[in-house]
């Protein structure tokens, strides 16, 4: 059986929030506003149904080692990941019981360094006030830093997944996949992380340098160059010049490539068809990473 914890969301660290969220905007994508979390950090959410690509920055300093799990920062984690460089700093996974979950990495040999809770005040649409209410557990690499993950459980999920929102131009509705960077050399490592978090029944060895790992919502893929080159086309310098595992694209799934092609025909971000994939690689503008998006 798939392991339920699955894709919910990768965090793009961008340094310049607002000019990266409109370009986003350009792409197809309905965006939501800017927000703030308590630790310090702005975000602006893409949402799909049970998964969400965040956009993420930090706007005040003075809060960033604020609710702290264990060791853990959040905000620090955040900063600190985005003095090196843009792209996914951590990956939230959906989770409907946190503490179930967290137990189940803890069987498999996992570490989960702490619990953050917290929530933020909304506003419904007939202005009835109300609170998000979120479980973080904390999943942290200190090997492999940019792997690192959270189970992340939302008790108030109709509090975030409002239809207006959801409905993309783009026609964009979730993940297929991530894939993470790394060579034959290092892979056995990242598989050992993956397969601690998600269950070593859920890696499947693709062909030498590639392999998969399958959550309950989309796959990571695990892959060399060679195997990146072959379906992502040419990769940027931003991203091959990276020597450590990271995940360095995300995989939309949208319901028509062709509406999606005409969405992002105003952004002035090219694309490349690569077998079924429509790349864009301009990574100086997406924050870091290669979008790519399938007809699914």
């Amino acid at each position: 059986m798939t392991n339920v914890l699955g894709i919910d969301h990768p965090l793009v660290c961008v340094r310049d929030l607002p000019t990266v969220r409109e370009t986003y905007g350009t792409l197809g994508f309905s965006m939501k506003g800017i927000g703030k979390h308590p630790w310090g950090t702005s975000t602006c959410a893409i949402i799909f149904e049970k998964s969400l690509l965040e956009l993420m920055s930090v706007y005040d300093t003075t809060l960033i080692d604020g609710y702290p799990a264990g060791d853990f920062r959040f905000g620090r984690f955040i900063h600190d990941a985005l003095q090196e460089r843009e792209g996914i700093a951590l990956t939230a996974l959906y989770s409907e019981d946190a503490e179930r979950d967290a137990k189940s990495v803890i069987d498999r040999g996992g570490v989960c360094q702490g619990t953050i809770e917290f929530g933020r005040d909304v506003v419904l649409a007939d202005g009835t006030p109300d609170r998000t209410s979120t479980t973080l557990k904390i999943f942290r690499s200190k090997t492999l830093p940019r792997l690192s993950n959270f189970a992340c459980q939302q008790h108030k999920r109709h509090l975030i997944e409002f239809p207006e929102w959801m409905s993309h131009p783009n026609t964009a509705y979730g993940f297929a996949s991530i894939a993470i960077l790394a060579e034959l050399s290092q892979q056995e490592q990242v598989v050992e992380w993956l397969s601690t978090i998600h269950g070593p029944e859920n890696v499947t060895s693709e062909e030498p340098g590639l392999k998969s790992v399958r959550t309950g919502n989309g796959d990571f893929l695990v892959m060399d160059r060679q195997h990146a080159s072959r379906r992502y086309g040419r990769l940027p310098e931003s991203i091959n010049s990276i020597e450590e595992p990271f995940e360095f694209a995300m995989d939309v799934k949208v319901r028509s490539l062709e509406t999606l092609k005409s969405s992002i025909k105003g952004s002035g971000i090219q694309y490349t068809q690569v077998g079924d994939l429509v790349v864009l690689a301009e990574t100086e503008r997406l924050g870091g990473v290669i979008l790519s998006f399938v007809e699914v």
